[in-house]
């Protein structure tokens, strides 16, 4: 009896298992925005669950030759990889012998296991994660090196003219009412620190978000917006005090501000 009764725990877990897995692709499989394929850069977000952002892990994929590569929190891997539908192996992978601190070894020790556990992967809008029956192991989002996006800030009151203009190739500020512009050419680590914090929240939303104070209404701030031009779309904020922005869009803002200070 307690043997009936062990293999039909053991029959049910292992459907519990496949009906997991099979939900999470259907739900994939019925979401025509999701790109169910790997190419290019991806940014290892997290690891076994943990938040791994800062150590600046990736991997690269090359669809066409079935080759991928990257940086596993050390040494720089290399090797080839397998996807089926949503099966995905990856064969044996070489790297280089690079000497690190405990803290990097022991990462890439468990990026390396994670690859090497890997069966399941699941795509998402933005990049993918990987799975070990259903046990996620990592999750990725794709790093877009051509984003089509601008930003423009503006700030007025009766003492006060700002506006910012930015995009992937220059920086533009005018600090007066009919002012001529300064300008300079965009840095390639400022444009990096603007795309991190714009990915932060839904700029489909941006319109939505809510200022947390109201002193532009009594002289007590400049009233400040942002616009954000993106893939051919012009997204604009309600107007906030100059200084204290929706938090949701605060990182942005700041950033924003601080690269404009290089310009005056």
């Amino acid at each position: 009896m307690k043997f009936m009764l062990a293999l039909f725990s053991l029959i049910l877990l292992r459907g519990c298992w496949a009906s997991a897995d099979h939900k999470i692709i259907e739900v994939q499989k019925n979401d025509d925005t999701i790109f169910k394929t790997l190419n290019g850069t991806y940014k290892i977000n997290t690891l076994n669950n943990k938040d791994v952002s800062a150590y600046n892990l990736n991997i690269v994929f090359n669809d066409s030759t079935k080759q991928v590569a990257g940086f596993a929190g050390c040494n720089r891997f290399f090797g080839s990889y397998s996807l089926e539908n949503n099966t995905l192996k990856f064969g044996a992978l070489g790297a280089t012998k690079m000497l690190c601190d405990v803290k990097a070894n022991t990462m890439e020790t468990h990026f390396f296991k994670a690859l090497e556990k890997a069966n399941l992967v699941v795509f998402t809008k933005d990049g993918f994660s990987i799975y070990n029956k259903k046990k996620e192991l990592l999750s990725a989002i794709k790093e877009e090196t051509n984003v089509n996006v601008s930003f423009e800030y503006s700030a007025l009151s009766r003492g006060t003219y700002k506006l910012i203009k930015i995009n992937q190739k220059k920086v533009s500020v005018i600090n007066k009412q009919n002012g001529k512009p300064k300008a300079n050419a965009c840095n390639k680590n400022d444009w990096q620190k603007l795309i991190k914090a714009f990915k932060t929240f839904d700029v489909k939303n941006i319109s939505n978000l809510k200022a947390p104070s109201k002193n532009r209404f009594f002289d007590g701030a400049a009233i400040a917006n942002l616009k954000i031009a993106y893939n051919g779309v012009v997204y604009e904020s309600q107007s906030f005090d100059h200084g204290n922005p929706p938090k949701e869009i605060a990182a942005l803002v700041k950033e924003i501000l601080s690269i404009s200070k290089n310009i005056e």
